[in-house]
């Protein structure tokens, strides 16, 4: 598993050892051959905190610095970071993907039909989240 982390952000080291620690608990380490590209913006459309798209062997994230003209903190983001690694998970595993129209697949099912906050992804990232960030975050480095 290769990842990349691109974009302006702090605490580098500490950013890194995060990722590889949700990783690695999310059991994607295993997975050679696939990579996952982590990029730090200013904004995302429609003012949401975190993206991600991705099919089997590669998964694109984006991480908003800012929502609404309001800054994210750090720790903020650190938290939307493992809800999107979660997204990774899906895809990468077959959970989640895409039919021949486009639509969102859950499981193998059409799963088009699910209003956002309902989506079983989305409530399998919003259960894990909280969780990967107090189990990966290195607390003891040192950020700015």
């Amino acid at each position: 598993m290769e990842y990349y982390i691109l974009g302006r952000h702090k605490n580098k080291l500490v950013v890194d050892h995060y990722v590889a620690m949700v990783i690695k608990a999310l059991k994607l380490h295993r997975l050679t051959k696939r990579s996952i590209i982590i990029d730090f913006k200013t904004s995302l459309d429609d003012e949401a905190l975190g993206l991600c798209f991705g099919v089997k062997d590669v998964a694109q994230v984006s991480i908003a610095r800012k929502s609404n003209g309001v800054s994210q903190t750090f720790l903020e983001q650190m938290q939307t970071l493992a809800h999107e690694l979660v997204h990774v998970k899906q895809y990468m595993r077959g959970e989640l993907g895409y039919n021949q129209h486009g639509d969102f697949k859950w499981k193998k099912r059409n799963a088009g039909g699910y209003k956002y906050k309902n989506q079983p992804w989305e409530k399998e990232a919003e259960r894990l989240e909280k969780t990967l960030f107090i189990e990966c975050f290195p607390f003891d480095m040192e950020i700015s």
